[in-house]
């Protein structure tokens, strides 16, 4: 049963409905009270009335006190309402009486000490309630009782009582009911959009959840975040899907090679030069294959957040030359000329290891798009808080149509290359992967012939603007 109160259009019901019974509570003890205060005023006022008139008509004198009207005292006020006065003397014997009240030595008993005068009180006498005035005679000690029985106007109140604990009774409980249908209502969109979440899988994550709500309202934005949820969803099973199959078609390639060249060399015996030139292809596809895996394998661990960079400082200058002398021969026997302008001073916090990858990326992107007697010029600068490393060559370029999806896993920007030209597609997403890792980024810049790459990197202590 407990279960049925975690709902919250349940929670949301009773929420209300306390809220909406201590209201009308508090408005129907509100109503009752002012109903018996305005009832007792109007019993209070004929009292007080008659006391005035009783004692218009009293003679007071030698000690005595007596009514100077018609004998007995008035019983019933001008308006025609029964009431018993009693005037009793200071040793508490009845000196007149109105009526024939047998509760009259009961009334005189229970106002001799301790009540207040003048002002009406209730008093219980026998199975009768009377709203009693007790008010002092001066001069002579005696005083003038007044009591009005108010059986009538106690049931009247009692009876109103009850008539509001039932209104206030059925009003909660129709407002239970309202509640929970007007909850219901509010949450229906929630129910829908739980079971299409709940009916949608990885094979139709196109689905929208499309619920009619005016804009601006709470649960129309939650729908939108779901909605942008699922097309986050859609992209990133789509490019998995991509990345499934490119990566396949990668890994394909050179074991399908590989395989081949094996068939070959095993249908006859071979001279041992041909043994070693089998394996020496194998080897380069063997190799080719280990580059392919670690890059994926870098990039797997960027996608899972893992992908740790050690905190050191580098001499940026140093650095870089020793990268780039590296790639001085492979561009010497592409007939490429490569240039460096490396300010000495800069320094940058990061991973050795890591950002020797990224430049060796670049610069082997560099090589193979640059053609025979082009250039390729690797410029370092600080701008700002960042140290930025350019790549300028003067090769054809990146095609418009792919520049939005340059820094993408199995991107190439030149597709017509051959696979013995060209690189798994893998280097730029790389690079990317690695300088967002130590707070950078790569981007593709502007550049008049041939590609521009940028990478920025957070400046190391020490450095100034340049």
């Amino acid at each position: 049963m407990f279960h049925w109160f975690r709902r919250t259009r349940v929670r949301l019901t009773l929420t209300y409905v306390l809220a909406f019974a201590v209201l009308a509570g508090l408005a129907g003890v509100g109503f009752w009270i002012a109903f018996a205060h305005f009832e007792y005023a109007a019993v209070d006022q004929g009292i007080t009335a008659q006391g005035h008139t009783i004692f218009g008509g009293l003679n007071i004198g030698n000690g005595q006190v007596n009514f100077s009207g018609e004998s007995p005292l008035p019983g019933e006020t001008k308006h025609g309402i029964a009431i018993t006065a009693l005037l009793v003397g200071g040793a508490g014997t009845i000196l007149d009486r109105s009526g024939n009240n047998s509760n009259m030595s009961v009334l005189v008993r229970a106002t001799r000490k301790g009540v207040p005068h003048g002002v009406p009180f209730n008093l219980v006498v026998g199975h009768h309630t009377y709203r009693v005035l007790v008010l002092p005679v001066a001069g002579s000690g005696a005083r003038l009782v007044l009591a009005q029985p108010i059986d009538d106007l106690e049931q009247t109140l009692l009876l109103a009582a009850i008539l509001l604990v039932a209104i206030v009774a059925t009003l909660i409980v129709a407002n239970a009911l309202l509640g929970y249908w007007v909850a219901g209502r509010a949450l229906r969109p929630v129910r829908v959009m739980a079971a299409t979440v709940r009916d949608i899988s990885e094979h139709d994550l196109g689905r929208r959840l499309q619920i009619a709500l005016p804009p601006g309202d709470e649960l129309a934005e939650l729908g939108s975040t779901f909605d942008a949820m699922l097309a986050r969803l859609e992209a990133a099973f789509d490019a998995l899907r991509r990345f499934t199959a490119d990566a396949a078609h990668e890994l394909r390639a050179p074991l399908t090679l590989m395989r081949s060249q094996l068939e070959v060399t095993l249908r006859r015996e071979r001279t041992p030069d041909e043994y070693r030139d089998s394996h020496r292809v194998l080897l380069q596809e063997i190799d080719r294959l280990s580059r392919t895996a670690e890059q994926l394998l870098l990039l797997a661990r960027a996608d899972a957040g893992s992908l740790v960079t050690r905190k050191l400082a580098i001499d940026a200058g140093d650095f870089v030359e020793e990268v780039v002398g590296r790639w001085q021969l492979a561009a010497k026997q592409h007939g490429i000329q490569l240039l460096t302008d490396v300010r000495s001073e800069d320094t940058v916090q990061g991973d050795p290891d890591l950002l020797r990858r990224c430049l060796d990326n670049l610069m082997d992107n560099a090589v193979r798009h640059t053609p025979p007697g082009g250039q390729i010029i690797v410029l370092t600068s600080v701008e700002g808080p960042w140290w930025t490393l350019t790549v300028d060559d003067t090769g054809p370029g990146v095609d418009p149509a792919i520049r939005p999806r340059l820094f993408q896993r199995f991107i190439r920007a030149d597709p017509a290359r051959g696979p013995e030209g060209a690189g798994a597609g893998l280097g730029l997403s790389l690079c990317q992967a690695i300088a967002v890792a130590h707070g950078g980024g790569v981007t593709l810049g502007n550049s008049v012939r041939g590609a521009r790459l940028v990478v920025r990197l957070p400046v190391g202590p020490g450095n100034a603007a340049a």
